[in-house]
């Protein structure tokens, strides 16, 4: 389901209700059993309708795998799955099932099939509190409806009275689409958690000691009529500025109520949990195995990623691919394939083993025509190699680089050489990064860290972008989050610049930065840097072996 349940704007709304009838229509059952550390297990059952506007008739086994395939590739938060069945229904919907292993229950995400969402904090005390929501901060259906401006909140109780009429007409305008989106969700969850139960809100406690909760998409609209000619309720959702379908924190308490039973928040809190349920590592490594055959099965990609790489020399490398561009008459303003004069020439190499990266330091040192001319570019920047692709299993990298247009009587190349740097790394770390606040000019205690400056995101849509000084290489850093009383908000890495061991980088939040939040990154670990020459002889200039070699 789709963030606000209760915003009705109406242009978004219809985007929004047309993307959830594609996506939305689940019945789902999960039992999780769950790890003091956040990891776990959950055996998902699923009922759904998987609809593909570009075959919709299309019954075939291969539709059927296609469907699950990318139910599995899809979620994210999950690291394998095992005891994966599934099926066409004689009704036309799809039955999925399987049991999904996840290091970070706050990460999981088992797209457009289930409705509610957990958060699992680890308070000072030792005690752990589980939350659930309605939403995380990222889009979910895959698909994005830029939100209208805020509005200005009324001025006068006449202008109040006339707001509350304007949002009760949109909602039953919309009704009748949102009875056929919320109708079709339904999720019921089982929880077995580590320690004692000390608070259980909004759930059932079953005899062995697990917790339940159902949601059923049905009671919504019952629930949002009577609340909608609730003054004191609109005043509050106007108040807050909830008029956005696409921007809501997760059910509130009024909802909870209608919905669970209970005004207040859906909520457990835990004492004493020190000893797993499961052995997650061991259960993980059997479960990766099967994984794989699964995967094979749906004919998913499959990728193994080589031994670490630890500075032996290039397996190979050779030319790829060529550009020239000649010269033309500025005044004609015209460029042949867009591009500026110059000779481009693309390298695939095959590393000695799986890196990290191939940093910015990987250079063109030589570049010799074959009638004794020098080629290489004059300045330091075109002599560097750019944004590097590495291929899946991150043994084979693919790069240009740039040379001056050959005179006309040049027929092949000499000699071309350079460096080629990468780095690998044999794990990773978690870093809070001692920032007090999160505001323009705040300084952690860790990696150097300053925020240098805090602004509207490119989209215009009320996400933020950060720009964050740290003193680390460009791909040192793998994960970033914001986190607020214990629950991780993920950012997303938009850009960055600068050199040697000091990056800015740019990250992206789909909301306001909170001041009273703190920055934890991940970083890759024990990192080493190689350099490697590299050498090609006696090229046409098509890049082909002159030798035949």
């Amino acid at each position: 389901m789709k963030k606000n349940l209760v915003g009705w704007v109406l242009p978004g709304a219809i985007c929004a209700g047309l993307a959830l009838l594609l996506t939305g229509c689940f019945d789902t059952k999960q039992e999780f059993t769950l790890n003091p550390d956040g990891s776990g297990k959950v055996v998902h059952e699923c009922l759904f309708q998987n609809v593909d506007l570009s075959e919709p008739k299309d019954t075939s086994e291969s539709a059927l795998k296609e469907a699950i395939r990318k139910v599995i590739e899809e979620s994210k938060g999950v690291e394998a799955w095992r005891d994966v069945t599934y099926k066409r229904m004689d009704d036309g919907r799809l039955f999925f099932r399987g049991t999904a292993y996840f290091k970070n229950l706050s990460q999981l995400d088992i797209r457009n099939q289930a409705t509610m969402e957990f958060v699992w904090r680890k308070l000072g005390d030792g005690n752990i509190v589980l939350d659930v929501r309605t939403n995380k901060s990222e889009p979910k259906q895959g698909f994005s409806i830029r939100p209208s401006p805020p509005r200005k909140a009324p001025a006068t109780p006449e202008e109040e009275v006339e707001r509350f009429k304007e949002e009760r007409a949109k909602f039953q305008q919309v009704k009748p689409m949102l009875a056929a989106i919320f109708g079709s969700m339904k999720q019921e969850v089982t929880l077995h958690l580590p320690g004692q139960i000390k608070e259980a809100s909004n759930y059932q406690k079953d005899p062995s000691g697990a917790l339940k909760i159902k949601f059923d998409g049905a009671k919504i609209l019952e629930a949002m009529e009577k609340l909608v000619v609730s003054d004191e309720w609109m005043k509050k959702r106007l108040a807050s500025g909830d008029t956005d379908p696409t921007g809501m924190p997760g059910l509130d308490d009024e909802l909870n109520g209608s919905l669970f039973g209970k005004a207040g928040p859906v909520r457990a809190v835990m004492a004493g949990a020190s000893k797993p349920l499961f052995d997650y590592g061991s259960e993980l490594a059997v479960a990766q195995k099967e994984f794989a055959k699964v995967q094979k099965d749906l004919g998913a990609s499959v990728v193994s990623v080589a031994p670490a790489a630890q500075g032996e020399p290039l397996k190979s490398i050779r030319v790829v691919g060529v550009r020239l561009v000649t010269e033309l008459d500025k005044a004609l303003k015209l460029r042949p394939f867009n591009y500026d004069a110059g000779y481009t020439v693309a390298m695939l190499a095959e590393l000695p083993g799986s890196v990290l990266a191939v940093t910015g330091e990987t250079s063109l040192d030589t570049a010799v025509a074959d009638d004794g001319t020098s080629l290489l570019p004059d300045s330091k920047w075109n002599r560097q190699i750019h944004f590097p692709n590495l291929s899946a299993d991150k043994s084979k990298v693919l790069f240009e680089v740039q040379l001056k247009v050959p005179g006309p009587n040049v027929k092949g190349l000499k000699e071309l050489s350079g460096q080629l740097q990468y780095s690998v790394s044999s794990g990773s770390k978690e870093t809070d990064l001692g920032l007090q606040s999160l505001k323009e000019g705040a300084q952690g205690t860790e990696m150097g860290a300053k925020i240098q400056s805090i602004g509207e995101g490119w989209n215009k849509d009320g996400s933020q972008q950060m720009q964050l000084k740290l003193n680390i290489r460009e791909e040192s850093l793998k994960n970033a989050w914001v986190l607020v009383d214990g629950a991780r908000t993920p950012l997303e890495r938009r850009g960055y610049s600068g050199g040697g061991n000091s990056y800015t980088f740019t990250l992206e939040s789909k909301r306001a930065f909170p001041v009273a939040g703190r920055i934890v990154v991940e970083t890759f670990d024990k990192l080493q840097v190689f350099n490697v020459p590299w050498k090609l002889e006696d090229l046409s200039l098509l890049g082909e072996s002159i030798s035949g070699k």
